[in-house]
């Protein structure tokens, strides 16, 4: 499977995961023509997109959902799909229900954000058994996925706690809603890493992150390539 970052921040998020029949994008919050950009620089046609999967609401997550479902499906919950001003071409999916797209098979888990129906999902190629564990905005991850072994791991480090010390209230606030560099340590411990390929750190905060030291930290405990997802597409 192939992972491609087109953005990702509080400024927007966009990810690709692809193999040879089926690509998929994750979240769609940037506007629809700087998207279709970011595909097209990437060697990806807007109808090249099998589905969409979107993991709750918030712009920075599902700014163009609308306009992308008048033509293609969009998976998430019922909340984030309503929300979202989703009318036609939607999917909703429960709590741990999933849904076989293509070649692609769709798990959703609830994840603890601040807004209902917030997923994280789980990617598992049919033809060559390979998966990916996507955890974006939450505050932390209630479930033990240690039964799994994915191939490669998304998930989010958004800030360093003794960075926001000394920030506004409001930056405060919103950190809590979001997986610190400890907290994202402490779920990589619970999970069998030992045919993980590589993890991704994404949702980087612009002000309260230390990127090189979040990619060092997860690198040296869990012995595994570990890159930064960068506002702007690409990794480090």
């Amino acid at each position: 499977m192939e992972i491609i970052c087109m953005a990702s921040s509080s400024a927007g998020n966009a990810y690709v995961i692809k193999n040879t029949k089926t690509t998929l994008l994750v979240e769609c919050g940037l506007t629809f023509p700087t998207l279709r950009m970011r595909l097209l620089k990437n060697g990806i046609q807007r109808t090249d997109i099998s589905a969409v999967v979107i993991t709750h609401k918030h712009g920075d997550h599902a700014r163009c959902a609308s306009e992308l479902s008048e033509a293609t499906m969009i998976v998430a919950s019922k909340e984030t799909l309503d929300a979202s001003g989703v009318q036609k071409n939607r999917w909703p999916l429960r709590s741990w229900e999933s849904v076989i797209y293509e070649t692609i098979k769709i798990t959703a888990f609830e994840l603890d954000h601040d807004c209902d129906g917030t997923f994280g999902y789980i990617f598992q190629d049919q033809e060559s058994n390979q998966s990916i564990l996507f955890i974006n905005d939450t505050q932390y991850v209630k479930w033990n996925f240690k039964k799994y072994q994915f191939t490669y791991i998304m998930i989010e480090c958004n800030h360093n706690t003794d960075m926001i010390i000394n920030k506004t209230v409001t930056v405060r606030r919103v950190a809590k809603s979001h997986m610190s560099l400890e907290a994202t340590k402490k779920t990589l411990a619970t999970m069998d890493l030992t045919k993980t390929r590589a993890i991704y750190l994404m949702h980087l905060s612009d002000g309260s992150s230390d990127q090189e030291r979040m990619i060092n930290e997860i690198r040296k405990q869990t012995g595994r390539p570990t890159y930064a997802c960068l506002k702007d597409g690409g990794t480090t």
